[in-house]
């Protein structure tokens, strides 16, 4: 029977598609290790929640992660993969028998409600819920990805993570100033606002250690910022990525800044994303254009690529071309 309770269901090294979640136990070096000097393999952690619009979300992460890693060769530093998913009483979805999948329960109904709603505090929630139960620790890796589920690998992707010091993308919509000290003052007392690195918890490479060591503190602030109307009012949507880089900024842990980690398309900037050559293209903004490829900002276009269209259902296939000019 296919794998339906938390408690059973493991994190777990590569497998092919119709293989079954099992917990990964420590890895022998791989054939290509010993020519492979300085290499540092990661696991892939897909954040995840067992919704329909995060489920296709998922199948097309793992599918461009699946010709990633096929595509980089022995010294490769693309490990296993595990989809982490917050779902109801942490029972099955349906996608364990085709990527390797961890659950726990979601947040109830109760503490959704007094927290604005805010779904995203799942992954705090689910992250903290692995490494409690000693999950985090069973992966082989002693590297994390925290991916999202509109990730998209454009190709194989290296490890310029240490033990020490993660990687992260640096969002240009998350720069901290003078006018979000008193928040951070009220939530992390002696922190300061020039600590703070605008980046989140996704895309990251981090060490296992350092992960299981932020992710308490990057959960309870994350909860306690969405408490605050200040706080909620100011940081918005991103204020879960707030309270991860509140978190390294009050334990001391920089990260080094890696803008090619990913890429954020939209029409309204106009990035290249073949010049850019990202490993990661990320979609959570809409592309929006007229049929004569005039970029729209604001607006929905008569051509939109956007994901929110598709929260109940999958997309349509094929998606309909893009107009020539865009």
């Amino acid at each position: 029977a296919a794998t339906t309770a938390a408690a059973t269901a493991a994190p777990a090294t590569a497998a092919p598609a119709t293989a079954r979640p099992r917990v990964a136990e420590a890895a022998a070096p791989s054939a290509g290790d010993a020519g492979c000097p300085g290499r540092k393999p990661f696991h892939t952690l897909l954040t995840a929640q067992a919704t329909i619009y995060q489920q296709w979300q998922s199948r097309i992460m793992y599918y461009h992660w699946k010709k990633q890693k096929a595509r980089q060769g022995a010294c490769g530093e693309m490990g296993g993969f595990t989809r982490l998913v917050a779902s109801e009483k942490g029972e099955a979805d349906g996608l364990e028998d085709e990527m390797p999948s961890y659950f726990v329960p979601q947040l109830s109904t109760e503490v959704l409600a007094a927290h604005g709603h805010f779904g995203v505090l799942n992954r705090p929630h689910s992250v903290k819920l692995m490494v409690e139960r000693g999950a985090l620790a069973r992966v082989a890796e002693q590297f994390v990805y925290v991916a999202e589920t509109d990730h998209v690998f454009m190709r194989p992707m290296p490890n310029l993570a240490t033990e020490e010091t993660p990687a992260a993308y640096s969002f240009g919509y998350m720069g901290a100033s003078a006018s979000v000290q008193p928040i951070v003052e009220k939530h992390s007392p002696g922190t300061s606002w020039r600590d703070i690195q605008p980046i989140g918890p996704s895309p990251i490479i981090i060490s296992k250690d350092k992960l299981a060591t932020l992710t308490p503190l990057w959960h309870d602030l994350s909860f306690s910022l969405k408490k605050d109307p200040t706080a909620d009012r100011r940081f918005g949507w991103v204020l879960e990525m707030w309270g991860y880089s509140l978190a390294a900024a009050r334990v001391g842990l920089k990260h080094y800044v890696w803008q090619q980690l990913q890429i954020e398309p939209s029409a309204t900037w106009h990035q290249n994303v073949t010049s850019e050559n990202p490993f990661i293209y990320h979609y959570t903004f809409g592309v929006e254009y007229t049929s004569d490829g005039v970029p729209i900002a604001g607006a929905v276009g008569e051509w939109s690529l956007d994901k929110r269209h598709y929260f109940g259902a999958y997309p349509a296939s094929p998606l309909e071309r893009p107009p020539e000019c865009a």
